[in-house]
């Protein structure tokens, strides 16, 4: 009797470990992206300053680019960086 109490209890533990090594990792994912979305707003501006200015001097222009020109600028980079990733992360053998 005494050997099935401990038994169950062993499995209650079991259990809350795995609960708190999960509950670490996400805290962890947490704490990264909310850093990561800080560092990517401070840049925000600069990366968009160089991005104009890179527009502006793929099309020979004067007034320093426009805005929307950056913004296609910075969607066709991050699109083929997405791409590159992906490829790049992709599992090698799925099915082993």
């Amino acid at each position: 009797m005494r050997r099935k109490i401990k038994q169950k209890f062993s499995n209650y533990t079991f259990i809350g470990r795995k609960y708190k090594e999960e509950f670490r990792k996400q805290m962890r994912m947490i704490i990264v992206f909310t850093l990561g979305f800080s560092i990517a707003f401070a840049w925000r501006e600069a990366i968009f300053d160089w991005s104009k200015s890179v527009t502006a001097w793929l099309t020979h222009s004067n007034n320093g680019g426009s805005s929307t020109s950056a913004s296609v600028f910075i969607t066709l980079v991050c699109i083929l960086l997405i791409i590159l990733t992906s490829r790049w992360l992709k599992d090698k053998n799925p099915y082993n």
